[in-house]
């Protein structure tokens, strides 16, 4: 029986967390804009690259600042672009609020960040009033192996509008076998 490349809790969670690094390095912004109407709607490939912002290319900046600040390991830095009441899950699993995720788990996913290599597959984010989500969809791999398997994962952002901007108030990332 074949074992899958990827196994374990551990494994599996910083293999998530590091394909989110590809918010910052693969896409500065968002790709296909959509109309001006609420709520905004913006959709992202890796093939295609629009010029208009629109209004969810805001949020879409903060979700890239925090994953490039996680995979610096400026964990300080990463937690300014969290809400402090703001909840993070993996797999099902309760990683804690922003100040208990970037005080524990967060130090092995910026180690982990470096491990992987990411691939942006889609991307849509929406904002509505005074919330915003991101969606993404990515491919991540063991850095070094451009021809080895690759597994799917989903990553979820919440935003919230602060008087100080965008704030990121859930981060929920799950992954599945590939095949």
């Amino acid at each position: 029986m074949l074992v899958p490349p990827f196994t374990g809790t551990a494994r599996v969670r910083s293999l998530l967390l590091a394909s989110s690094l590809v918010l910052a390095t693969v896409v500065s912004g968002v790709a296909h804009a959509q109309p001006s109407a609420a709520p905004t709607s913006t959709t992202t490939t890796s093939s295609r690259v629009a010029t208009r912002a629109t209004p969810a290319d805001a949020a879409v900046q903060v979700v890239n600042d925090f994953m490039a600040a996680l995979a610096d390991g400026q964990l300080d830095a990463a937690r300014q672009f969290m809400a402090p009441n703001a909840m993070v899950v993996a797999n099902g699993q309760v990683l804690g609020n922003r100040d208990g995720y970037i005080d524990g788990a967060a130090k092995g996913d910026a180690a982990a960040l470096k491990t992987v290599e990411r691939v942006l597959v889609h991307r849509d984010a929406q904002v509505a009033a005074e919330t915003a989500w991101v969606l993404s969809e990515k491919r991540v791999r063991a850095a070094g192996a451009p021809d080895g398997p690759s597994e799917p994962v989903f990553e979820t952002m919440l935003l919230a509008h602060t008087s100080s901007g965008w704030k990121i108030s859930h981060i929920h990332w799950s992954t599945r076998p590939a095949g």
